[in-house]
């Protein structure tokens, strides 16, 4: 009899170490291919620098973590598919580090009805900054933040007038839209003409033909690096060479190596320039990534996210659970990137960084206070 109870004991126990080390998922989906394909694949990479190192060290409390990353090509409808794959079938833990608005906006119903961590997602949006959704945590600034800061440099210190905006036609580029008209509506000034375009677009030509119909001296643009860097070169070959803005979405690294030289291009970024900056963080980041070159804004971004998920699942590792995360992420703090949690709009940063693109450099610009 005694040694059957060993043997209930030692399964038992071999049970309770077996479940101790089953992986913490996280899930993940993202454009790994078609043309935003970068996005995807650099903020997943950045992410799973921390990961990695993190594994390495024993994971969370003897767990690894896990991140199930997923293709949706930038679409809507392959993100949903993908959202109930993690949910259901591979019962994630959270979802994390997913890419876009339009995606985000597709997905929210089921989150919502779910209440699942949502954490980092790449996006600026307003509708992923409303307070009644304690389930989401937003690490990057707002996209009004971006176009705020844009406006004021390019029209208040700046003095450019004659604008146009080249959009996105969904989601994303209504959300910014609507936040560049804003700034501008309290300057009186309206643009010229919106000239807009379908996501993943190949075609701009009919675009970027009412651009140059209306000679804008400033156009503001909201897309995706590939399909902007095809917009300008389209724009130049009819000798039409205004100044760009670009936000942080955009890929800004990865664009900046697609330009010309006389191209002019001013990006808003909510992560400093992973190359030159001297802080703590972007030392780290570029300590993980070593040699790899180029290294990205985007991937930058990924490797901070990952790295404030890490230390907040940390502190729960006696009690790894969604509850304990939530309440857990909002206290964390990032080397010296400075964060104040606004509880309202579930956001960690309101930091906006406004780069120069020149000689597939980003050098920095001061706005005048």
């Amino acid at each position: 009899m005694w040694r059957f109870l060993l043997l209930l004991l030692w399964l038992g126990s071999f049970a309770a170490v077996a479940e101790d080390q089953s992986p913490i998922r996280l899930g993940m989906s993202a454009p790994f291919s078609g043309p935003a394909a970068q996005l995807g694949l650099s903020y997943r990479h950045g992410a799973e620098l921390v990961f990695q190192k993190q594994n390495q060290q024993g994971g969370i409390a003897g767990r690894p973590l896990q991140l199930v990353a997923l293709d949706d090509g930038y679409e809507p409808i392959r993100t949903v598919a993908n959202t109930r794959q993690l949910l259901f079938s591979h019962q994630v833990m959270a979802l994390f580090g997913y890419i876009g608005t339009p995606t985000s906006s597709a997905v929210l119903p089921m989150v919502r009805h779910e209440q699942i961590p949502y954490l980092a997602p790449f996006s600026g949006a307003d509708l992923l900054r409303q307070q009644n959704d304690h389930f989401i945590y937003n690490f990057r600034a707002s996209y009004a933040e971006e176009a705020k800061a844009q406006i004021k440099y390019l029209v208040d210190q700046q003095q450019l007038r004659k604008i146009a905006l080249l959009i996105q036609a969904d989601e994303f580029g209504a959300t910014l839209e609507q936040n560049f008209l804003t700034e501008l509506s309290y300057r009186g000034i309206k643009p010229l003409v919106i000239s807009r375009f379908q996501r993943n677009s190949s075609d701009l030509s009919q675009a970027v033909k009412q651009l140059v119909q209306y000679q804008p001296e400033l156009v503001l643009t909201v897309g995706t690096y590939q399909v902007l860097a095809q917009a300008i070169k389209l724009a130049n070959l009819k000798k039409f060479r205004p100044v760009y803005s670009v936000v942080s979405f955009t890929g800004v690294s990865k664009l900046a190596l697609m330009l010309g030289s006389q191209d002019k291009v001013v990006a808003s970024m909510v992560m400093p320039d992973p190359v030159s900056n001297q802080s703590d963080l972007a030392r780290a980041y570029r300590e993980a990534a070593g040699q790899e070159i180029p290294l990205s804004d985007i991937a930058f971004e990924g490797f901070a996210a990952a790295t404030l998920l890490v230390q907040a699942l940390q502190q729960c590792s006696a009690d790894v659970s969604r509850n304990c995360l939530l309440k857990t992420l909002p206290a964390q703090q990032l080397y010296d990137f400075e964060l104040h949690y606004d509880q309202k709009r579930h956001q960690a940063s309101n930091q906006v960084f406004l780069v120069s693109l020149k000689n597939q450099q980003l050098q920095p610009l001061a706005i005048n206070d």
